[in-house]
């Protein structure tokens, strides 16, 4: 008997440019904290989102699984970009 193959479940396929935020617990001046903030782009598929983030992932399975979570905070998003609606 042949095992039936699952279908994959159907996510958007996103562009996301974000600013990343950081913190360091050593010594510094304060001119080194007029940096400005780096510029991030993910891309991924959209599994989750919430009030606060949205969840990227670069992989998934047919079995429901996912791997390469990035949790991106809603508050540093720059622009988000559909590549490919969910179907």
């Amino acid at each position: 008997m042949t095992k039936k193959v699952k279908p994959f479940k159907k996510h958007s396929l996103l562009l996301v440019e974000w600013r990343d935020h950081s913190g360091d617990a050593g010594w510094g001046e304060l001119k080194d904290l007029e940096e400005p903030p780096i510029l991030c782009r993910t891309v991924g598929f959209k599994v989750a989102e919430n009030e606060t983030s949205i969840h990227l992932v670069s992989t998934v399975t047919n079995d429901q699984g996912q791997g390469g979570n990035n949790e991106i905070l809603k508050s540093c998003i720059v622009s988000e970009k559909v590549i490919r609606k969910s179907l």
